[in-house]
């Protein structure tokens, strides 16, 4: 089906493009219609930053919330039917994108101080423990100090990682390191981990109707499951009185992951980066990142990763960093600077074009000509606001996978191609010859 559309009276029966129509009732075509799904799946992406910012800074909003309501305006029936105009509300929301994330940066960094690199026990797991799973870090302050001298250990898993980076989080000697890997694991995680489980974010996995542990799950504000026990108001009150009466939880892993290279703190070793590259210790830094999903086609990004040169950085951020982030990359020789630098939750996406964008200054080059090779992978609606944002700062040559959008038809990837000249990812060693050339 090229295009789906049911939103009106004059919507042909089961829905307009149900039997191959390539046109609607009201003249809106397979392409419009097709953008104008993109631009309601940024609006989901970019609504789930502007929440974030909403806690911390609410009065940096408003801005925000006219983009959105002008946008889901623009998609009613009878609104625009101009390619042209169609680009540039996308290329609107895109900017919305940047701006709200360097915002909640900003407001992530004043509020629990600038990460710094940290390395934290992973899958090492002792006594009465909370596992938490989202991208709240309000929510963790919270709840790391309500459950002060408790008797309880609080773990981060997936997006929640980057927390152990931030210095007010990390001074709570409870907070103790990190278990499991990507969202989806949730389900075989809870198996093992025998205590309590808080999602307070999106990316929460709906158990089977069988499963032993819903009991045992919390869910925060807009997140929910039949059969789990929502925090009202942070009251903690209740999961902390569930997670005394569970059983310990005992896992013995020898192992670590590294997190906290914010970009405020890459930024400071801007002089020892820039001499490394004019030295040639430093060929290029591949930008490989992104929200991971189920399945063997993730596995691109860990051969990627693992078959780079050794005078190549790798820069990650969001839950996509779980294929590759086991692997102790080193240094760069010589230089004392990390080759894995993990800026942090998918939020945290604006400081690879931070950092960017002190490259382009420092060595006056345009950024589109950098040493800098993008590859990421998408899953849900806020890799689609990221990628919008990267195309609004006018950001070529990303590598986009690990499957296309099938909300993108032959005429709009042609225009991003046109444009943006995107590639969708293919064999990670062939694609990695292509980008070590350019």
């Amino acid at each position: 089906m090229s295009m789906f559309c049911n939103q009106c009276e004059m919507s042909m029966p089961n829905g307009c493009g149900s039997n191959g129509q390539t046109i609607g009732t009201c003249g809106k075509d397979e392409t419009l219609s097709n953008l104008q799904d993109t631009m309601i799946y940024g609006l989901k992406g970019l609504s789930a930053y502007r929440e974030h910012l909403n806690e911390l800074a609410p009065e940096q909003v408003k801005d925000i919330d006219d983009v959105i309501a002008e946008t889901l305006y623009f998609t009613l029936t009878n609104v625009n039917f101009n390619f042209d105009d169609h680009i540039k509300q996308l290329m609107k929301v895109g900017s919305a994108g940047v701006k709200v994330m360097d915002r909640l940066s900003n407001a992530h960094t004043n509020k629990f101080g600038i990460p710094t690199p940290v390395v934290i026990p992973q899958n090492r797991v002792e006594g009465k423990a909370i596992l938490v799973s989202g991208h709240n870090l309000e929510m963790l302050k919270a709840l790391l100090e309500a459950t002060k001298d408790k008797g309880i250990n609080v773990y981060t898993h997936s997006e929640m990682l980057p927390a152990h980076g931030y210095p007010e989080l990390r001074k709570y000697p409870h907070l103790k390191g990190n278990v499991g890997k990507a969202w989806f694991d949730q389900v075989d995680l809870m198996k093992k981990f025998k205590g309590t489980f808080v999602v307070n974010t999106n990316c929460i996995v709906p158990p089977a109707k069988n499963a032993d542990y819903v009991d045992r799950v919390f869910t925060y504000k807009i997140v929910g499951i039949e059969g789990a026990t929502p925090i009202i108001d942070d009251n903690f009150d209740e999961l902390i009185e569930r997670t005394l009466q569970c059983e310990d939880t005992n896992m013995h892993a020898d192992t670590t992951l590294t997190t906290g290279h914010h970009y405020k703190t890459i930024l400071t070793l801007a002089p020892k980066i820039l001499e490394a590259i004019k030295e040639g210790k430093i060929r290029k830094f591949f930008v490989i990142a992104g929200c991971d999903a189920p399945g063997k086609a993730g596995n691109y990004y860990r051969e990627m990763a693992v078959n780079l040169p050794k005078d190549c950085v790798i820069i990650t951020s969001s839950c996509g960093k779980f294929r590759f982030n086991d692997i102790d990359f080193g240094e760069i020789e010589g230089t004392g600077i990390p080759r894995y630098l993990d800026l942090g939750q998918c939020n945290d996406s604006n400081g690879a074009v931070e950092i960017a964008k002190a490259l382009s200054e420092a060595l006056n080059i345009p950024i589109n000509d950098l040493p800098v090779a993008i590859v990421l992978s998408w899953m849900e609606q806020k890799a689609v606001i990221i990628l919008l944002a990267l195309f609004s700062l006018g950001i070529k040559n990303i590598y986009l996978g690990p499957k296309p959008p099938q909300f993108l038809n032959d005429d709009i990837v042609n225009f991003l191609i046109d444009t943006f000249n995107l590639h969708y990812t293919g064999n990670a060693k062939e694609d990695l010859k292509v980008l070590l050339e350019k």
